[in-house]
């Protein structure tokens, strides 16, 4: 039972990724558009003016990091919307496993994708801008997939929210903003944002693209933090929309748009 359901959700994802490639080459494109527009700014009126990660290498990954929490939190989020708007939300409920774990297996597939997508971005940035990019599949793999983790915490939480709410495709496009609040806060002024999720994932990002440090090099406070807000980030998301759901149940909401 749990391979069928694995093996269909991977299916849909290949198809959704074949039939609409230009739908995803677009966001692509504007994606990187937008990096460019930043880089290319704040290279000409100085790094120094903008606290945006200490310099422009922090801008860089800031972004990387950046990407990497849109495409983790907005698969999930933006995709239980377009199941309530299609009318197989309740479809998707009546499977064995859960909704839940459909969620799970798909973003599994998205993961895989998007690091692809993501090595593919992170190469052009770094040969329109000339920025030197240390590119250790060892190192960044486990960093990319605890970044992705923690995004996946914050798009079941707000899958939970579309559950009940239905249309909050504005909350959505508040949260992408003030998670550039969160990475550009500066550890010197402030010691507690390092237990903020995404802020040591690109701290550490940062230091092996821009460093050349390897996984192993880094403190052993630092792999604990990062693992430890990746837990928590990933359960409280969850357990978000374990709630979330119970409620739409007992409101009679899963069938209704």
């Amino acid at each position: 039972m749990w391979y069928t359901v694995l093996k269909a959700t991977w299916k849909q994802c290949y198809l959704h990724t074949v039939r609409y490639w230009f739908n995803m080459l677009s966001g692509v494109i504007t994606l990187y558009i937008i990096f460019l527009m930043l880089f290319m700014g704040t290279k000409a009126i100085g790094a120094g003016a903008f606290n945006l990660g200490e310099t422009l290498e922090g801008l860089f990954t800031g972004y990387v990091v950046w990407m990497i929490v849109l495409m983790g939190f907005q698969d999930l989020a933006w995709g239980i919307t377009n199941e309530a708007q299609t009318g197989t939300l309740e479809q998707l409920y009546l499977s064995p496993v859960g909704y839940k774990w459909i969620g799970v297996f798909m973003q599994s597939c998205n993961m895989l994708l998007n690091l692809v997508l993501m090595a593919v971005i992170v190469i052009l940035m770094a040969l329109m801008t000339g920025q030197s990019v240390h590119l250790d599949v060892v190192s960044l793999v486990p960093l990319f997939i605890a970044a992705y983790l923690q995004a996946n915490g914050l798009g079941f939480a707000l899958a939970g929210l579309a559950l009940i709410y239905k249309r909050i495709s504005a909350f959505f496009q508040v949260v992408q903003f003030a998670v550039i609040g969160l990475l550009v806060l500066p550890w010197n002024r402030f010691p507690w944002a390092k237990y903020l999720p995404f802020t040591m994932a690109r701290h550490l990002l940062q230091q092996v693209m821009m460093n050349g440090v390897r996984l192993w090099q880094f403190p052993l406070s630092h792999i604990g933090i990062l693992l430890l807000v990746t837990a928590v980030s990933l359960g409280l998301g969850l357990a978000l929309f374990s709630l979330a759901e119970t409620k739409a149940r007992a409101r009679g909401l899963l069938g209704q748009y």
